[in-house]
Order: structure tokens, then C-alpha cells, then sequence
């Protein structure tokens, strides 16, 4: 075996380390985002009852400050919700394509 063949399975073995690293991590990723997202629609799905209509009494004045935080609440948790769902996929998608990689190099 020549010192330039060597080399070359080196570096083939450095490639495929660095590939399969990357799969481990995006593998770590999708594990969190789907831990994320199920904790999300946990969330918002524990608080959904629907429109009330406002009380005419004193106690009227201290909901509205209620609805309007538990509303903010509920559109962050959707916002996190879609981002949690473009992150799986997205390293779905990234693991695919390192995993042909590795294919492709062994």
C-alpha cells in the first residue's frame, strides 16, 4: 500500500467519522424538538375552553388582564409549536441526506 492510498483511506475515514457525527447530532436535535413540541401541545391544549363573554361586574376588569396574557400565551405556544415541527423536519431531512452521504462513501 502506497502512502498516497494511506491517505486517502484517512481522510475517507475522517469524512465518514464527521458525517456520522453529524447524523448523532441531528439525531440529538429531532429527539429534542419532538420532546419540545409534545410539551408545547400539552400546554395548549390544557387551556382551551373557548371565548367567555365578559361579566358586567367589578371581578370583569381583573379578567381582561387575564385573557389578554392567556391569549399572548397561547399564540407564543403555537408560534414554538410550528417552529418545533420545522425543526424535526428540517433535521429529518438533514439526517436523510448525511445517511446517503455515508452510503454514497462507504
Amino acid at each position: 500500500m502506497t502512502w498516497a492510498e494511506r491517505v486517502g483511506d484517512l481522510s475517507k475515514s475522517v469524512a465518514l467519522l464527521f458525517i456520522n457525527l453529524g447524523r448523532v447530532f441531528t439525531l440529538a436535535v429531532r429527539i429534542a424538538a419532538e420532546l419540545l413540541d409534545r410539551l408545547v401541545v400539552n400546554l395548549a391544549e390544557r387551556g382551551e375552553e373557548g371565548i367567555r363573554p365578559l361579566q358586567a361586574n367589578a371581578k370583569a376588569y381583573i379578567s381582561i388582564p387575564t385573557t389578554v396574557a392567556w391569549l399572548s400565551v397561547s399564540i407564543v405556544l403555537r408560534v414554538a409549536s410550528i417552529a418545533t415541527v420545522l425543526a424535526r423536519q428540517a433535521t429529518t431531512t438533514a439526517d436523510e441526506f448525511l445517511r446517503h452521504l455515508a452510503e454514497v462513501e462507504a
